[in-house]
């Protein structure tokens, strides 16, 4: 083994190590090397770990694109979600229960239908700790949705895309939420395949309009195309909408684009997911909102072993019964409220990633007028083609580390790939074949007569 060592000093292509093992070198000479070889491997040493650094830490760059005359603009995904129905909850009251009943039963179906995270009137109608009332349900709590819930060619009348009427129900897809049943348009979310509206703002097109007449109190969502209307939606994209009333609001967007190669990069560096990219069971899609839903689904099976009937694409084994929403109501502080790590108050960490194709909204302008009509108009103005556009570039890539790290080794210690193959090669191989030639000439001198070996050696 040393004699291999010395030998794989003196022809190694590392630079400077053969000095140290010559033979007719002084101390001293060796002592100069060995100290200058050392201080070429830590230096080389650092430079790779700073590249490394950069590697997974600052391989994204933003930048801010002003070339707007080639752009398509995606118009955001819009969502609609009945958030009352007072006639239809009396009237289905009424039919299962009679006209003479308890009315305390009918905020139970609201609290079920219209399902926000807290139980009161059903907890204290059916709730364990008091005599059950003999109506209650005891589980699948989603039975009253579709009863009360207008379906889509009831709750729209009339929608328009830069003024051109359209069959409403043929692009509003029904979606699953946590909030329940809602309608949406240009979004990857939709649970039904139905045909999608061709909704692009350019130079040709000018900025685009949609308008909606809703029969009914509904929550509007402005959302990305892949986000989905959650708890936690900012209220900044969402407008409360109710009869009578039209409703206008002129919002302006940033696009981000990302260069091809962005996917080539890990989900860590980039900080982002892509919708296809997926590691959801609630939604196929990846985004942001979603992640917090599944987020909230997992904590609450966590702690409460259900999760509540409206959750998506759960199974009806994991939906709460009556003593899961007394969990769900008893700790509703510490999942329907997002808090960021470091915090102390009640609310729930969810690990999410923003998605790489998010769109910034930018809300210009909100104006609200009464009106005489028995239904609410909300009109969706874009203000003006975007000017800039958030691109998002690979600065560090993978040829890039190894182009790095190469000439770190390079110039500090002279060395390349096939420097650390050589390594290898002479303590496998080589070290191999040397101890295979010495027990053959063992063997041969054991075979030799005593009186001849003086002449062979």
């Amino acid at each position: 083994m040393q004699t291999t060592l010395r030998e794989y000093l003196l022809n190694s292509s590392f630079h400077g190590i053969r000095y140290i093992a010559e033979k007719d070198r002084h101390w001293t000479e060796r002592l100069f090397w060995l100290t200058c070889c050392v201080i070429s491997w830590i230096s080389s040493a650092m430079l790779m770990r700073a590249a490394w650094y950069d590697f997974q830490n600052n391989a994204i760059s933003f930048v801010v694109e002003t070339d707007y005359l080639n752009w398509d603009t995606q118009f955001p995904a819009i969502a609609v979600c009945e958030t009352d129905a007072q006639d239809s909850i009396a009237v289905v009251s009424d039919t299962l229960y009679g006209e003479s009943h308890d009315y305390n039963l009918d905020e139970m179906i609201n609290e079920f239908v219209f399902f926000r995270g807290l139980s009161h009137y059903a907890l204290q109608l059916c709730g364990s700790k008091v005599t059950p009332h003999p109506e209650c349900f005891k589980y699948n709590f989603s039975f009253y949705e579709t009863m009360v819930r207008a379906p889509c060619s009831k709750l729209f009348s009339k929608c328009k895309w830069n003024n051109k009427e359209f069959d409403c129900c043929k692009y509003f897809s029904k979606i699953d939420t946590e909030l329940g049943s809602c309608y949406v348009i240009n979004s990857m979310q939709a649970k039904e395949k139905k045909g999608r509206l061709r909704m692009i703002s350019n130079r040709h097109t000018g900025p685009g309009a949609f308008s909606v007449q809703i029969a009914g109190i509904a929550n509007v969502y402005l959302l990305s195309h892949q986000d989905v209307p959650c708890l936690t939606t900012p209220q900044s994209d969402v407008i409360q909408v109710a009869p009578a009333t039209h409703y206008r609001r002129s919002i302006v967007l940033h696009e981000i684009h990302n260069q091809p190669e962005v996917r080539d990069v890990s989900v860590d560096q980039r900080n982002c997911r892509f919708p296809e990219e997926s590691n959801l069971d609630t939604y196929k899609s990846y985004s942001y909102s979603a992640c917090n839903v599944q987020c909230r689904k997992d904590a609450q099976i966590a702690r409460c072993n259900c999760t509540h009937h409206y959750m998506p694409n759960t199974d009806i084994g994991k939906q709460c019964h009556i003593r899961g929403l007394e969990c769900l109501n008893d700790h509703y502080n510490n999942w329907a409220v997002l808090k960021p790590h470091w915090a102390d108050r009640p609310g729930l960490v969810c690990p999410c990633v923003p998605s790489c194709t998010d769109i910034e909204i930018t809300t210009i302008s909100n104006d609200k007028f009464g009106t005489r009509d028995d239904w609410a108009t909300v009109e969706i103005v874009l203000e003006h083609l975007p000017s800039e556009r958030f691109k998002r570039n690979v600065v560090r890539g993978k040829l890039d580390l190894v182009v790095s790290m190469g000439g770190s080794v390079g110039l500090f210690v002279g060395a390349s790939l096939l420097s650390f193959v050589e390594m290898i090669y002479y303590f496998t191989l080589r070290l191999a074949k040397r101890n295979v030639q010495r027990t053959e000439e063992e063997e041969v001198r054991s075979n030799v007569p005593t009186d001849v070996l003086p002449y062979i050696e």
